[in-house]
């Protein structure tokens, strides 16, 4: 039970019914229960924290894939003979395919959907998101433009060793390319979260 006083305090803090503000009654306005609206602007810039934080994660997964993939695998397979890496690329490397493929198509949905929510927020967090939207779609870019054919010849073997150690060469330099688009992306998408 309330006192008198106590409830004439509270009363004179509760807002009228018709003026709730920025606040919204959960249950009637019993004992000042009351929560916070979500307004338009609130409800995006949870919707921009959270696409910033999934942009970031996946663009970072990306990035430190490509990286394996250039320093670990890349050393690995030209300490092959050509016949043996090309055997060991047709059995394993749609594995590769099967996480950096959906990785690179993540990482271009992330941030091209938080540059879209993003648009109308501050300049500066803008125009890092564009440079990795921009990185990211690079990224991709570089698959069917280089990387496809050259992995189905890899696959198909038959490639003579000149050939074989040539094209691995080719690979290894659009390879860095992209990674360095890759980490572009990321830091870029690192200093938009930091401006946000």
């Amino acid at each position: 039970m309330l006192s008198p006083v106590r409830r004439a305090v509270l009363a004179a803090r509760r807002p009228a019914a018709d003026d709730c503000g920025d606040y919204c009654v959960l249950g009637g306005r019993q004992l000042d229960a009351q929560l916070r609206v979500m307004t338009d602007s609130g409800s995006r810039s949870l919707v921009a924290s959270i696409l910033m934080m999934v942009t970031c994660l996946v663009l970072g997964l990306l990035a430190g894939g490509m990286l394996v993939i250039g320093v670990a695998f890349v050393s690995f397979w030209k300490s092959l003979s050509p016949s043996d890496f090309q055997a060991w690329f047709a059995s394993y490397s749609h594995l590769i395919g099967r996480l950096m493929i959906p990785l690179g198509a993540g990482g271009v949905v992330a941030t091209v959907a938080t540059l879209g929510v993003c648009w109308s927020g501050p300049p500066t967090r803008r125009r890092w998101l564009l440079i990795a939207a921009l990185s990211t779609i690079g990224v991709m870019i570089t698959y069917p433009t280089f990387f496809a054919a050259t992995n189905a010849a890899f696959e198909r073997g038959g490639l003579s060793d000149a050939t074989v150690r040539a094209l691995l060469d080719r690979w290894a330099s659009w390879h860095w390319i992209r990674m360095g688009l890759g980490i572009l992306g990321f830091l870029a998408a690192l200093q938009a979260l930091q401006r946000s």
